[in-house]
């Protein structure tokens, strides 16, 4: 029976577990925290599709929340955007999930598929040999331990000791560049007097001046805050930015009955290899969110699925890269192109200011349409649409450049997704890596 190492219990690297173990596969988690611990303390969205798409059984439906009515102010809060685009926006399969209760989910059904798992591992390196990964190092109540097996899944999150130890020759992206980061703080507050707002999920850009995005969420029994920055977080922007929302929510406590506390998140476009003889990454190990605002639960769980079948395909010849090339490549076509446009825009949005912002929405340069774009959806950028974007913006002469680096380039996307070959060929990999990297 061939071993199979996941390390993490991340989204991804669970949905490969499971579906691996109920092949027949001898499966085991490696995990740093305890199973009483692990998981953010707070909600996140997904779609129900994600489930089906990585066969595990959607949870009944008390344990989430149908989507929310969105909108999205501008810095100066003069212009509101009304939209049901976005994360946990409404629609018949967007639900918010919490956390905690997600994960513990997923571990019982990877238990229920027969996974074994070890937590309270910190796990601190690769085994290497050559361009081969041979398993993980890590340490169990004080004392180091060598994990070994056939094929190692790294699930371990976007700080992940396992990628950021390989050997250069593995080709693998060690760590993500500082501002492809978002670090955000999130808190659930006191809502005494069941304040509830309509529509009751706002989004603010650039909120109190910081690079980044705000959010609001009323619910009766509580009010959902958060606060993004690309780049670094401090104490005074959070405590900025809250004293800004109180006055915009009158209704919200001042204490938090549940989260309070920062987490770093991936908002690149996924790395550009993901794969090596005995081992692939998943989910934020990976860069697998979405670039502008970090949701990555469905990407993760649907990238499990792809990368369980590769493993099962590649057994034969002892999981050469390859043969898990087929992992990355069908991950990139179904997913993974789509995430680069998104990149490209939030890289924008990273490099200009709360002004030009409020330029852009006051102007409708950034509308309703825009913010659907940041679904992923870019059927309409052709050369009429860029025209006409460029001269709305021709008041702002020193973002021109910026403006159309980023926009002109979209359409030319497709020809460069046409250069990953759908079989491994070392010199069009890096041809295409090259391409790849400099969007």
């Amino acid at each position: 029976m061939k071993k199979i190492l996941v390390a993490g219990a991340g989204h991804g690297g669970l949905s490969a577990a499971a579906i691996l173990s109920k092949n027949g596969y001898d499966v085991t988690v490696v995990e740093k925290q305890t199973k009483e611990t692990i998981g953010h303390d707070w909600h996140d969205a997904m779609d129900i599709p994600a489930f089906h798409f990585a066969d595990i059984p959607v949870p009944p439906e008390d344990c989430f929340k149908r989507g929310l009515h969105m909108c999205y102010y501008n810095p100066k809060k003069t212009v509101k955007l009304n939209t049901d685009e976005g994360p946990g926006a409404a629609s018949s399969n967007g639900i918010t999930i919490d956390r905690k209760f997600l994960i513990q989910y997923l571990i019982e059904h990877c238990e229920k598929c027969g996974v074994k798992f070890i937590f309270g591992a910190d796990i601190k390196e690769a085994l290497t040999e050559n361009t081969k990964v041979l398993g993980i190092k890590a340490v169990i109540d004080g004392k180091e331990k060598e994990f070994t097996a056939d094929m190692t899944v790294d699930a371990a999150g976007m700080f992940s000791p396992v990628r950021k130890s390989l050997p250069e020759q593995f080709g693998i992206q060690r760590d993500f560049a500082e501002d492809d980061i978002i670090e955000i703080y999130r808190a659930y507050y006191e809502n005494p007097d069941k304040y509830i707002t309509d529509p009751n999920y706002s989004v603010f850009f650039y909120n109190c001046g910081k690079p980044g995005l705000d959010w609001v969420i009323t619910e009766e029994e509580y009010i959902d805050v958060l606060i993004g920055k690309f780049g670094s977080l401090t104490e005074e922007e959070i405590d900025t930015s809250l004293e800004d929302l109180r006055k915009l929510y009158p209704g919200m406590g001042t204490t938090p009955i549940r989260g309070g506390h920062t987490a770093k998140i991936p908002l690149s476009k996924t790395l550009p290899m993901i794969i090596a003889d005995s081992y692939a990454l998943v989910g934020d190990s990976a860069g697998m969110t979405v670039p502008l605002n970090g949701s990555g639960i469905n990407l993760s769980l649907q990238a499990g699925k792809l990368l369980a079948a590769a493993v099962m395909a590649a057994e034969k010849r002892g999981y050469k890269k390859e043969d898990l090339w087929q992992y990355q490549y069908r991950y990139f076509t179904l997913f993974g192109n789509n995430l680069v446009p998104i990149s490209i825009m939030r890289r924008f949005f990273g490099a200009i200011t709360a002004e030009d912002i409020d330029f852009f929405l006051e102007k409708n340069i950034l509308t309703e349409k825009e913010i659907g774009m940041a679904g992923g959806n870019f059927s309409e950028v052709n050369a009429a649409y860029i025209i006409n974007k460029l001269s709305a913006a021709a008041p702002k002469i020193k973002l021109l450049p910026s403006l159309l680096k980023t926009i002109s380039g979209m359409p030319m996307l497709p020809s460069i997704y046409k250069m990953m070959p759908d079989k491994w060929d070392d010199k069009k990999i890096q041809n295409w890596i090259e391409k790849y990297s400099e969007l």
